[in-house]
């Protein structure tokens, strides 16, 4: 039953020729738009959402998709090239993906995150099949101490805490979630570390504390050093188009990557950040030489590109079998799609089977137009890029200043933005981790909303987050991670006796 109404819908599309032009010119633009730090795929589909006001439903929702995917596929270029994230789910990318690139090997990186990605995808489009019913039933069973639990977990595994020096990266988690308090109490109402500023009752966006961080960060760095591809590896022509064997070499970490990405895309409010960050970790956990990370680790940028754009299809299941938005991006597009007359939901699969179908199977031909998209232009990226080194200072600087005044055309958000760029500079000097800093910001507000919300719920009593079997698991697994340098101290202490 499954698959014919999937060969309905691939007949649909197929014969659809405004459809199929809709759904090349949404991949092409969200790549474009993913590209440019900040936008990403919330800014993207809103951007370009007045599009289908006049549209069919089908080419409507075709687009809304591809954009997405777009964007998740786009994102990721930057990140590689210049080091600096197109948005959240790009951060990671960033921490394997531009050493690589410094060392020579930009068109290995590219094409192994095309690679990753459309693995993602795919994984995503078979969830999309086969589990919606299923694991839509699964996500409501995640209440505030479930989210609790896991978004702990999440935050103490990335502080790398198997490293030998686990205090860095713990405080370096403490002063995000410190500065993730900044604004008004989502409670109680009242102004938290505002200082008076009006412009802070709202919080730091994300996006601006993430541009700063990274990119400004690294404005300053090459400052400093002045470095070029020239004092490294050189560039050649072979180095463009990797070996079949070299990307496919982490076809398990493609993998890892894609199941995590779609089980974490499910749940409702996680989005691509959760699921990549998770993803780098558990690779960097079974590396055998976890040392290597952050110096171009292959498996660190491929498990979480694949769980980068396996999160796209596991938040498109709450969305359609439910109508909650399964990420912030498909929140708008679920607004998008009430827009063109449909009805998100469990009745959508009744009165709307067909163009469901139809824009499942838009959804894989947009994964694959993105693939040959992405993979075609990998030379022209990468000899952009060594061509360019010399002006990459200014060049990144300028696109860190537009896409900053962007977001929301103040120059308040610029100063912002170079404060934390300073911030970050100092911490990569110090050898402080930056992605636990950011990650705290990012999931602080999430952590604080579920522990309050699990504490209301229980009339103040804190046993349920042991009383719930999921919620106690994500903890015991926690205290383990927590225990774990201590345990590995102790062994080291014992064979030096």
């Amino acid at each position: 039953m499954l698959l014919t109404e999937l060969l309905n819908g691939f007949t649909t599309v197929m014969s659809n020729p405004t459809a199929m032009l809709w759904c090349l010119a949404g991949v092409s633009m969200g790549t474009l738009i993913g590209v440019l730090p900040g936008l990403g795929p919330i800014t993207g589909i809103a951007l370009l959402l007045p599009l289908t006001f006049q549209m069919e439903q089908l080419s409507a929702l075709i687009l809304l998709m591809s954009i997405y995917l777009g964007t998740m596929y786009g994102g990721r270029i930057s990140s590689i090239l210049i080091n600096v994230p197109g948005d959240g789910g790009a951060i990671v990318t960033t921490f394997e993906g531009y050493p690589m690139a410094r060392k020579g090997k930009a068109g290995y990186a590219l094409t192994l995150s095309a690679v990753s990605s459309f693995i993602g995808g795919l994984v995503g489009f078979l969830g999309m099949i086969f589990l919606t019913s299923i694991l839509a039933e699964l996500a409501l069973i995640f209440g505030p101490a479930e989210y609790f639990s896991l978004i702990l977990f999440t935050l103490i595994a990335a502080c790398g805490l198997t490293n030998k020096k686990p205090l860095k990266p713990i405080i370096a988690t403490l002063l995000g979630l410190l500065i993730a308090t900044i604004g008004t109490d989502p409670i109680t109402g009242t102004q938290r570390l505002t200082f008076g500023i009006v412009e802070l009752w709202d919080g730091i966006n994300i996006a601006v504390v993430g541009i700063g961080l990274f990119g400004i960060s690294e404005t300053l760095i090459r400052l400093e050093e002045k470095v070029s591809n020239k004092k490294g590896e050189k560039l050649t022509f072979s180095s463009l188009f990797p070996k079949v064997s070299e990307v496919f070499s982490n076809f398990w970490a493609m993998v890892r990557g894609s199941v995590i990405g779609f089980v974490i895309g499910v749940l409702p409010g996680t989005g691509a950040l959760l699921a990549t960050f998770m993803s780098y970790n558990i690779e960097k956990k079974l590396s055998k030489t976890p040392e290597k990370f952050g110096t171009g680790v292959s498996q660190g940028l491929s498990g979480p590109e694949a769980a980068n754009n396996a999160s796209v299809g596991g938040a498109l299941i709450p969305t359609f079998a439910l109508g909650i938005p399964g990420s912030a991006a498909t929140a708008v597009l679920l607004g998008g799609l009430m827009m063109v007359g449909l009805q998100p939901g469990p009745l959508l699969f009744e009165n709307s089977s067909d163009i469901v179908w139809a824009s499942f199977a838009g959804f894989f031909i947009a994964n694959i137009l993105l693939l040959i998209l992405n993979t075609a232009f990998v030379p022209a990226f990468a000899i952009i890029i060594q061509k360019a080194e010399a002006y990459l200072i200014p060049f990144i600087a300028a696109f860190c200043f537009i896409g900053v005044y962007m977001i929301n055309q103040r120059v308040f958000d610029i100063g912002i933005m170079l404060v934390f760029g300073i911030l970050g500079y100092f911490m990569r000097k110090t050898n402080f981790p930056l992605a636990p800093f950011f990650f705290a910001f990012i999931l602080g507000p999430m952590l604080e909303e579920n522990l309050r919300g699990a504490i209301l719920t229980s009339t103040g009593d804190f046993t349920i987050f042991f009383t719930k079997p999921i919620s106690l698991s994500f903890i015991v697994i926690t205290f383990l991670v927590l225990i774990m340098p201590y345990r590995a101290k102790m062994k080291r202490k014992k064979d030096i006796k």
